[in-house]
């Protein structure tokens, strides 16, 4: 299993982020979450995390009143996902576009690819979004999942561009919200800024928290625990961090690892983060019941991480000093690992993950390309 893999955690029928958006950018999207903005975060994630492997204080439990509200409060999209929500992918899309480290790598998506979904949306993946949120809700139904997305949300454009895609399409209001459904798909406008993607089932549950009306995942003792692991060590600084993820393992994805690693069986919660300031740093933390257990899967780790030095990309690439650059460390029951890239090699760096967001690009265009022809062959 690669790094990129490992870090993360299968999200669904294809390992990697590209599975939880939908098919190829070039098939029929069936609603805005699997064709959403971060559409062009399998590129850019993949790329910070093969090449690496003022903004307000990320807030914990404590900042999220449980009080019944009059407006529906979308301040910290972490607290709009369900509490039962098992994976937790979130991103700043505004600090990715002005980072030295990642603007390129951003800047490496097809033009004409790009503007023909912004047309079929009605908003741009890197311009319009400015924060991001992708929830896996499996407990409201299975392989229910919400997408948050935040920014300049233009709701005629977005409303014309659902209703184009599902032609059945109804509107209704629910606690005040607009909601666009077709059968289980749906969209609703929390916000002037704000847009939800799911199941009915998970809107509803989302726009239920953003009201206080539900507990979220901003609410569980787990999340904030890992928000706070993840932080150790940075000092005063409460910056949000450029990209984010948290996951309760599920059996499936448990054994997936085994099967894959030989070791991950007792992964019982994963979390990371990566900050993009003057240097970049990484940093993972994986919970299991013991400590042995940990020693065992972070030397595991750590022999999968001297496997990839020798794979075609790393060598073409010259990632081995990136990967060399990882601190792995068992304390406790939990494994950690860290890596801090210093400035004056952001530019090098920088290259590299354009390159490797490039090759990603290429990938899925083939890939959309091969699906494209089977979907007309089997019309034919």
């Amino acid at each position: 299993m690669s790094v990129a893999t490992a870090c993360t955690f299968d999200m669904g029928t294809l390992k990697g982020f590209a599975s939880p958006f939908g098919p190829p950018p070039t098939t029929r999207p069936r609603s805005l979450r699997s064709a959403s903005p971060c559409l062009v975060l399998p590129g850019a994630l993949g790329a910070l995390l093969v090449a690496s492997c003022a903004t307000p204080a990320w807030p914990g439990p404590s900042a999220v009143s449980a009080a019944t509200r009059t407006a529906a409060d979308d301040d910290d999209l972490w607290a709009l996902a369900p509490a039962e929500a098992e994976l937790l992918v979130w991103a700043d899309m505004a600090q990715l576009r002005e980072s030295a480290w990642t603007k390129a790598a951003l800047g490496k998506t097809d033009s004409e690819e790009r503007a023909a979904r912004a047309a079929a949306r009605g908003f741009d993946e890197v311009d319009d979004v400015d924060r991001l949120l992708y929830a896996t809700v499996p407990p409201l139904r299975e392989g229910a999942s919400i997408l948050v997305a935040q920014g300049r949300m233009d709701r005629e454009r977005l409303s014309a561009a659902f209703r184009r895609q599902h032609p059945q399409t109804t509107a209704s209001d629910y606690r005040g919200v607009g909601v666009l459904a077709e059968a289980e798909e749906a969209i609703a406008f929390l916000t002037q800024r704000t847009v939800l993607s799911g199941p009915l089932v998970a809107v509803r549950a989302a726009i239920d928290c953003g009201f206080g009306l539900a507990r979220s995942a901003a609410n569980e003792s787990w999340l904030s625990a890992l928000q706070a692991m993840l932080r150790e060590g940075r000092g005063p600084s409460r910056r949000l961090p450029a990209m984010a993820a948290a996951v309760r393992v599920s059996p499936t994805m448990r054994g997936q690892l085994e099967a894959e690693m030989g070791e991950g069986g007792t992964l019982e919660q994963v979390g990371a983060r990566l900050d993009l300031g003057r240097d970049l740093d990484v940093a993972m933390v994986g919970l299991v019941p013991t400590h042995q257990q940990a020693t065992d899967l972070a030397a595991r780790v750590s022999a999968v991480l001297r496997e990839q030095r020798n794979r075609p990309l790393v060598l073409i690439l010259g990632l081995q000093p990136i990967l060399d650059g990882v601190r792995l460390a068992a304390r406790e029951n939990r494994v950690e690992a860290r890596l801090s890239i210093p400035e004056d090699q952001r530019a090098e760096i920088a290259d590299r993950m354009a390159l490797v967001a490039q090759q990603i690009a290429r990938r899925r265009a083939s890939i959309a390309g091969k699906g494209e022809g089977a979907v007309e062959g089997s019309t034919r």
